[in-house]
């Protein structure tokens, strides 16, 4: 028994004779639906609606506020109606502002060199650097150039102990007073024990010859 195939147009539900005369309405975007469908349909079927719709549309895509907490929402507005929307003049010059605006935002992003930015950074390490206070209690006796200030020296004397436990903690050289230099360095007396060459030496060396 042999088996005939009738395609109808879905919306009207009229036989679509010639496969030719077949055409497709493609529902892109419906509230009910997640994925687009496609309808069969005669070109009659819609035509009308088609060729009463002559006016422009805008496509636009609403972001609602965070503290909304829903997703943006797509909406297709018939231009004559968007251009209601502006109290500040006319539309057009509104749209022109705001794209001269986003150019102008745009090309000042790109003028910005990535060099410049670490430039930046190089100089706010050095100025931050520069700005250590060796006399504090967080820095003093860490190593540094130039002489020692009587003012660091002096709370170094004072808190000995302290300051030695943290240059081990932060990796550096603890202050010993024994030594010649770090003793001249931080004013501490000088180291005990020296035999009298040593001294005389010394001596002869600061001696004007």
């Amino acid at each position: 028994m042999a088996k005939i195939e009738i395609r109808v147009s879905d919306l009207s539900g009229r036989q679509i004779e010639d496969e030719g005369h077949r055409a497709q309405l493609v529902v892109e975007r419906h509230p009910n639906f997640s994925e687009p469908i496609t309808l069969d349909v005669l070109p009659e079927d819609i035509s009308s609606q088609i060729e009463e719709r002559d006016e422009d549309f805008v496509v636009l895509t609403y972001y609602p506020p965070e503290e909304e907490q829903t997703d943006p929402q797509q909406v297709l507005m018939p231009l004559d109606e968007f251009n209601t929307l502006s109290t500040q003049g006319d539309m057009n010059e509104v749209l022109e502002t705001a794209h001269r605006a986003q150019e102008e935002e745009q090309r000042s992003r790109r003028r910005v060199p990535r060099r410049s930015a670490g430039s930046r950074r190089q100089q706010q390490d050095t100025r931050r650097r520069e700005r250590v206070d060796y006399t504090s209690a967080e820095h003093a006796g860490e190593p540094h150039r130039g002489t020692v200030s009587e003012r660091e020296a002096e709370y170094v004397r004072n808190n000995l102990d302290e300051v030695n436990a943290r240059l081990r903690q932060r990796g550096h050289r603890e202050i010993d007073p024994n030594d010649p230099k770090m003793a001249a360095d931080y004013g501490f007396p000088p180291p005990v024990g020296r035999s009298e060459v040593e001294e005389r030496v010394e001596e002869e060396e600061a001696s004007p010859t």
